[in-house]
């Protein structure tokens, strides 16, 4: 198969998101040679989490000297998706500030600890949203076969066929994929260190509260004052945006220290935490702030998970040091 070493992309500053088919690992990496010589070329990153042997094929067709940064599959997908395609938003963000004119990033489902059909999807989602204002390239790769087209095709604008994009005829809507796949409930776990109810005279309590269960945790400073700012944006925003009273729970675990706000008020953000608002805008700012400082934040509300959760429940991890 002939594969040309141009990116079709779009102009600086718009995702170009398309599903890749290919037949075996070394098909997989003969379709991705091209997009990904041509994307280095032009100035462009590449960032890469497919199977090894995959990988072993474009780093020899590549040459040992492409600039192309291949990240562990199963240390990328140890964490909620959101968390990933926020973490994949940092990088991308950080390759543009260093210089990149812009990010080819290529992934693939893998049967991971973890992940399962709902976890993929979510994932594919969440990336788009992320990185839908940013200079992107992102190739979904996904085993051809029986109906597979149509069902990656729901979630993708394009095809990648030949080298060339072919639009997709059966993309479906985020939030209608999203009801489809809901995330697992919040998990227990166990009796809270903490259960407090915070009104708005109570934050600066609140916060002294979080400082000190966070030092007790073995955090460093810095990473002890991310969690109290993250913390009292949720919180805030539980105070301003939904009941007056949200309540803050907060757990010791080998992840690390998890702070929970829990609000009977609805939340309608389909994809929160994983864009920075408009800088012009009155609000929004506290998820995204959140996601940025801690380790990992998931959100569950109503309206994404029906019938299982019935508040708004957003939990923040920080670990150790």
């Amino acid at each position: 198969m002939s594969i040309s070493t141009t990116p079709v992309t779009a102009p600086d500053g718009e995702l170009v998101h398309r599903a890749v088919p290919y037949r075996d690992p070394e098909h997989q990496a003969e379709v991705l040679a091209g997009p990904v010589a041509g994307a280095l070329e032009h100035g462009r990153r590449a960032l890469l989490v497919v199977e090894p042997r995959c990988r072993s094929e474009l780093e020899r067709s590549l040459g040992p000297d492409a600039d192309v940064r291949f990240c562990p599959p199963e240390r990328v997908h140890s964490a909620p998706p959101f968390t990933v395609a926020g973490r994949w938003s940092r990088a991308v963000r950080g390759a543009i500030a260093d210089g990149a004119t812009g990010v080819c990033t290529v992934g693939q489902p893998l049967d991971l600890p973890g992940t399962d059909a709902a976890y993929w999807t979510r994932l594919d989602l969440a990336l788009g949203h992320a990185m839908r204002e940013l200079p992107v390239e992102m190739l979904c790769c996904f085993a051809d076969g029986d109906d597979a087209r149509e069902a990656v095709g729901a979630l993708h604008d394009e095809f990648l066929l030949d080298g060339a994009p072919v639009a997709s005829t059966h993309r479906r809507g985020d939030h209608e994929l999203l009801r489809e796949h809901p995330q697992p409930p919040p998990s227990d776990l166990g009796a809270p260190l903490v259960t407090v109810p915070v009104e708005l005279s109570e934050l600066a309590g609140m916060r002294r509260l979080v400082q000190r269960h966070a030092e007790q945790s073995g955090l460093t400073r810095g990473r002890v004052a991310d969690l109290v700012l993250a913390v009292n944006e949720l919180v805030s925003n539980g105070i301003e945006h939904g009941s007056g009273s949200p309540v803050l729970r907060m757990w010791r675990t080998p992840a690390g220290l998890v702070a929970e706000m829990t609000d009977p008020a609805p939340c309608h953000l389909a994809f929160p935490g994983l864009t920075a608002p408009p800088l012009c805008g009155p609000r929004g700012r506290g998820m995204w702030l959140a996601s940025e400082l801690t380790d990992v934040l998931q959100v569950w509300t109503a309206e994404d998970d029906p019938g299982r959760v019935h508040d708004t429940v957003v939990r923040v991890t920080m670990s150790a040091p």
